[in-house]
C-alpha cells in the first residue's frame, strides 16, 4: 500500500514540475517587448517608451506608428508616423506627447525594417482635468506583481494530494497497530 501512495506522489510531483515547462513551450514572438515610463497618463503630458537591448536588429531602422482616438495629433518627434534607427545593441528610446484633449487608450507600433519584428505598447490617457486619483491603477494593490509559474488548481490539487497521502499513511499506520493487538 505504502509503495501506491509512494507512486502516486511520485506522480503528482512530477505534473507540477512539468506545468511550467508546458507554459514556456509556447511559441513567443522574437525580440523583448517594448513598454511605457507608465501606463496611465494625463492628456497633453508625455510618455516614454523603452525597448530593450535586442528588441531590435542593430542599428535597424524602425517605423512607429501611432493610433488611438486622436492618432493624428501624436507627437513622437515630428508626426504620428515616425522612422529611426535602432541603437547599437538593438534598443530604443522613444518620446511620445499626446493630444492635449486625447483620452482612451493610445497604441504606439514599431516595425523593424529588416527583421520585421512588430513591437506594440498601449497608454491608457484620461483627460487633463481628471484628478490624480482616477490615473493609479484600481486594482492595484501597491505589492509588485511577480507572477506564477505553477496555476492556482495545480497548487490545491498537490495540497489535496498531500493530505489524502497523510491519511492514508496514518490508516494504514492504525491498521498495522489494530492487526498486531
Amino acid at each position: 500500500m505504502l509503495k501506491k501512495i509512494l507512486a502516486a506522489a511520485a506522480v503528482a510531483a512530477a505534473l507540477l514540475l512539468a506545468a511550467p515547462a508546458a507554459a514556456n513551450a509556447v511559441g513567443y514572438p522574437s525580440g523583448a517587448p517594448c513598454t511605457f515610463d507608465v501606463s496611465t497618463t494625463q492628456a497633453g503630458d508625455s510618455a516614454t517608451l523603452t525597448c530593450v537591448p535586442g528588441t531590435w536588429r542593430d542599428g535597424e531602422t524602425i517605423t512607429w506608428v501611432g493610433s488611438g482616438s486622436d492618432g493624428a495629433s501624436i507627437v513622437m518627434a515630428s508626426s504620428v508616423t515616425f522612422s529611426k534607427h535602432a541603437n547599437g545593441d538593438g534598443s530604443d528610446v522613444l518620446h511620445v506627447t499626446l493630444p492635449s484633449d486625447a483620452s482612451g487608450t493610445y497604441t504606439i507600433t514599431g516595425t523593424g525594417a529588416s527583421s520585421g519584428h512588430v513591437c506594440s505598447a498601449s497608454l491608457t490617457v484620461v483627460p487633463a482635468d481628471a484628478s490624480a486619483s482616477t490615473i493609479s491603477d484600481p486594482g492595484s494593490s501597491g505589492l509588485a506583481d511577480t507572477g506564477s509559474v505553477i496555476a492556482q488548481w495545480a497548487i490545491w490539487t498537490g495540497a489535496g494530494l498531500l493530505v489524502i497521502g497523510l491519511v492514508s499513511v496514518a490508516v494504514a499506520a492504525w491498521m498495522r497497530k489494530v492487526r498486531s493487538s
